[in-house]
């Protein structure tokens, strides 16, 4: 019996009689309300329910509808999913894109971190090569006001830094010193757009083009050499080479000498 019921619960689960029954049942809905809801005899709902029925109605025109609906059902699935095929491909191609501009970003975002670590790094090292240099001095009146000068000039650099990453790094005449702007300035007239600034003692100064900056004296060499490194650090000049002698305007720098 188990059996039975089970293969007559698949039979009408398929869709054809699915189909069938769902058909059956809109075409004679007042037939069984009558039949279900009447209050009369049993005899009297079956009559009830035969004169809102025909032979047409309870077998044929359901039967029928099943078969055309288990037909067509197929069919317009296909149109539905051959229709839906270009937008959908339209959508995941957007989310592709999406998240390749995503990686890009972020691998962007990497390689800048890591740039200003190394120049962190590269600075630090330098920092401390020029505290050797200076302890090398053996005048210690000089050694020391060289050492307030460049401990004063690294606190305003430091800070102008500070400054220049609360304001997202951006192009703004009033961030760069007047020292800055003049080394860009000079760097600018020469079509290669170099800064030299050799570490040696003996006449210290940074050449920029055809100009010298900061030969005058201790002081002054300390203060162009931080607007050097003002310069680097808001990415208007990069190093060239290991020794950092040798710094080049980048495309920033270029078109902000171009803006003055």
């Amino acid at each position: 019996m188990k059996e039975f019921l089970d293969a007559v619960t698949t039979r009408i689960q398929a869709p054809y009689f699915g189909y069938s029954i769902l058909a059956f049942l809109v075409l004679n809905w007042r037939a069984i309300f009558l039949l279900l809801m009447l209050d009369a005899p049993a005899n009297e709902r079956i009559a009830a329910f035969e004169q809102e029925t025909s032979y047409w109605t309870a077998l044929v025109f359901p039967l029928l509808a099943g078969a055309i609906l288990a037909i067509l059902t197929p069919w317009s699935r296909y149109v539905f999913e051959h229709l839906s095929q270009k937008p959908f491909a339209m959508r995941d191609r957007l989310q592709l894109n999406a998240d390749h501009q995503r990686t890009i970003l972020q691998t962007q975002l990497e390689q800048a971190r890591s740039e200003l670590f190394g120049q962190k790094e590269e600075e630090l090292i330098e920092r401390a090569r020029r505290d050797e240099e200076i302890a090398t001095i053996e005048d210690e009146e000089v050694k020391k006001r060289l050492v307030s000068e460049l401990a004063a000039l690294r606190a305003e650099r430091d800070e102008l830094s500070s400054q220049v990453k609360s304001k997202g790094g951006s192009v703004n005449p009033d961030v760069l010193s007047k020292e800055s702007i003049s080394l860009i300035k000079a760097a600018a007239k020469n079509k290669t757009g170099t800064i030299l600034a050799p570490n040696t003692f003996s006449g210290k100064s940074i050449n920029a083009g055809d100009s010298v900056f900061g030969d005058q004296d201790a002081k002054s060499y300390a203060l162009y050499e931080s607007a050097l490194e003002e310069l680097e650090v808001q990415g208007y000049v990069k190093p060239k080479g290991s020794k950092r002698e040798i710094f080049e305007l980048t495309n920033k720098g270029w078109n902000y000498a171009e803006s003055l």
